[in-house]
């Protein structure tokens, strides 16, 4: 097949084979943060527009195995177990482990239900959720000898999964296809330390699923003072896998109940505790029975910058990779991974990786850029060059707005729109934070070139990979806090991009 598209609650992909033509998560063309649970059209369209292409083009199209509307299912989803949810969709994984349903197909009109979006593809392919997120971390690396763990909110039944690369083959250890098909459902929502994060943003007055960073920032002001209590509602089994000893309504009845009388930093270090405390026993028992040289992590949870600080200064890995877009704006690639995993069988699959350079995916606006941004605006001109002058003005105090080519992929601003200032004067996180309407004491992140990082932050060659894309803190060395002051967190750490050239040379 000559090109995969894939769609997810969150964006979409483009392949052509093994080549990447474009990644764009849905709330960059809508503007809405975390934008998803439907069909993401413009996303889809963005893809196609880079490449060229028209819907009549795709030959594949990869499908997460979601709530989709209920009149898109067939009647042997109906029996003896339908599951329509207040908005009127029903769960295609639930129908499936409900009624026994192997095929997705056999419960889901999935050619129609693309019909009416306007595709027609030869072959329509439905992914499994976790597997798909660790299938974007291995790609992107060269290991042969490798753990591969995944934690999030929930997909596809599960919650977390360990999977085992070794002599050329990709093992399950917990959270595979078997559990997520399974009738008697082996993982559930309580189990999820996303889902504990999730409370904790929601009984702090922040919005779940959208400001758990602002907690992760605010825990750094915080203790830990019930830690033990969260903690307490857990258990690991022999293979690494945490388990919940109460159903998910308890915990978060229990979370917001202590939340009422606590402050709201001693509640995000409570959470990030547990959080840190639980993964790495996790991984302790996980690798007893599974020994492995490196660490490929995705899924909602890993986008916890501090978690990967603590698992790395726990852990003798040679490598631990993050995969950059590790929540669901990541499963768009997964989809597409897992079909040509399925299509051409693991030995050819792996031959196929390669390291990941930038991350550029989105749509490249340069031709129209110009004209908009001076809009009003008086052009100065730069003899000296471009990047001699925004270094100029940069050390002169003043804020610089970088738009450089195609847009990221991910979370992260990691310099094709990026906001740039000297880091020297602390006062400017409180004007930009308040420029940006953002929450007063979070932070900002430093950028360093790769081969400068050791001079200034006690960072892991192990996470020098993962660094590239700012998705771990490290400590700031102690001769350079008082000089960088705006971009150290109060705990001494910070989460530096580590920029090379051939990544972006203006940068």
């Amino acid at each position: 097949f000559r090109r995969v598209l894939f769609r997810s609650d969150a964006g979409a992909a483009l392949f052509e084979d093994y080549r990447r033509l474009a990644s764009v998560a849905l709330e960059r063309p809508t503007r809405i943060k975390g934008d998803g649970n439907r069909f993401p059209s413009e996303a889809v369209d963005e893809c196609l527009a880079q490449a060229g292409l028209r819907p009549a083009d795709i030959d594949v199209i990869a499908l997460p195995r979601v709530d989709y509307p209920s009149h898109y299912y067939k009647l042997r989803a109906l029996f003896p177990y339908p599951k329509r949810k207040k908005n009127g969709n029903t769960d295609l994984i639930r129908v499936m482990s409900g009624n026994f349903i192997g095929d997705p197909e056999s419960a889901f009109d999935a050619r129609r239900y693309l019909a009416d979006h306007g595709f027609n593809p030869k072959k329509v392919f439905f992914y499994n959720h976790h597997l798909a997120h660790a299938l974007t971390a291995l790609f992107h690396t060269r290991w042969d000898d490798a753990l591969l763990y995944t934690s999030d909110g929930g997909g596809d039944r599960v919650y977390y999964s360990l999977r085992r690369l070794r002599d050329g083959r990709l093992t399950d250890v917990f959270g595979g296809e078997r559990d997520s098909v399974s009738f008697r459902r082996p993982q559930h929502g309580g189990d999820s330390l996303g889902n504990l994060y999730y409370f904790v943003t929601e009984a702090t007055g922040f919005k779940p699923l959208r400001h758990e960073g602002k907690v992760l920032g605010l825990a750094a002001f915080g203790e830990p003072v019930h830690a033990d209590a969260m903690k307490a509602n857990y258990r690991l089994m022999p293979n690494g896998e945490i388990r919940a000893l109460k159903g998910m309504k308890d915990i978060a009845r229990q979370i917001h109940a202590l939340a009422k009388a606590t402050k709201k930093e001693d509640m995000a270090a409570s959470a990030q505790k547990t959080l840190e405390d639980l993964t790495i026993a996790s991984l302790a028992r996980a690798l007893d029975a599974n020994p492995a040289k490196n660490l490929g992590v995705a899924g909602g949870v890993f986008a916890n910058v501090k978690l990967t600080q603590r698992i790395a200064e726990k852990f003798p890995f040679e490598e631990i990779f993050v995969y950059p877009a590790m929540s669901d704006q990541g499963e768009a690639t997964g989809g597409a991974l897992q079909f040509l995993y399925e299509r051409d069988g693991p030995e050819a699959w792996l031959k196929q990786r390669a390291p990941l350079g930038n991350v550029y995916f989105g749509r490249d606006y340069m031709d129209r850029a110009d004209a908009t941004i001076l809009q009003g605006a008086k052009p100065v001109e730069a003899p000296e060059g471009l990047a001699e002058a925004a270094a100029k003005l940069i050390a002169e105090g003043k804020v610089i707005g970088a738009y450089l080519g195609r847009g990221e992929y991910g979370p992260r601003a990691l310099g094709a729109r990026s906001i740039m200032a000297a880091p020297v004067d602390r006062a400017i996180n409180d004007w930009l934070n308040k420029r940006l309407d953002r929450t007063d004491f979070m932070p900002f992140a430093p950028v360093v070139r790769e081969e400068r990082c050791a001079d200034v932050f006690d960072l892991p060659k192990s996470l020098y990979y993962s660094g590239r894309y700012m998705t771990v803190t490290c400590n700031v060395r102690e001769a350079w806090r008082a000089k960088i002051p705006a971009v150290v967190h109060v705990d001494g750490t910070a989460r530096p991009q580590l920029a090379r050239r051939q990544d972006n040379p203006t940068y």
